[in-house]
């Protein structure tokens, strides 16, 4: 995997159950059978396509290094979304960002690469 950090976009209250059960069980990957994460460059257009009505969101920021299952790439109208073959231990996620929306609607996430 190329990318130091994923990025996963989740509701509070989400959040909340994965922090309790210390594994992030999300919809799509009872659904689907895989868990959605993001590079950088992506993970602003799928936040304002996927999640139109949330007006905040957690961002959790993931350690791929911490993950233990196969990661296949999907491409999606808004860039592409990595799938993680299973689920994951809350501990590969470092950090969590809330981000809201700015004044024009939009949520906002400026995340940088640097080598």
């Amino acid at each position: 995997m190329e990318s130091d950090l994923l990025f996963a976009l989740v509701q509070k209250q989400e959040w909340k159950e994965y922090s309790a059960s210390g594994k992030l069980n999300t919809p799509d990957l009872k659904e689907k059978g895989y868990l959605i994460v993001y590079e950088g460059k992506n993970t602003e257009k799928a936040a304002n396509t996927l999640f139109p009505e949330e007006q905040d969101l957690f961002m959790l920021i993931i350690d791929p290094l911490r993950i233990q299952h196969p990661i296949k790439k999907e491409k999606t109208e808004y860039g592409e979304e990595l799938h993680i073959l299973g689920s994951i231990s809350i501990d590969a996620v470092i950090d969590r960002i809330l981000i809201k929306r700015n004044k024009k609607g939009n949520f906002s996430i400026g995340i940088k690469h640097f080598d």
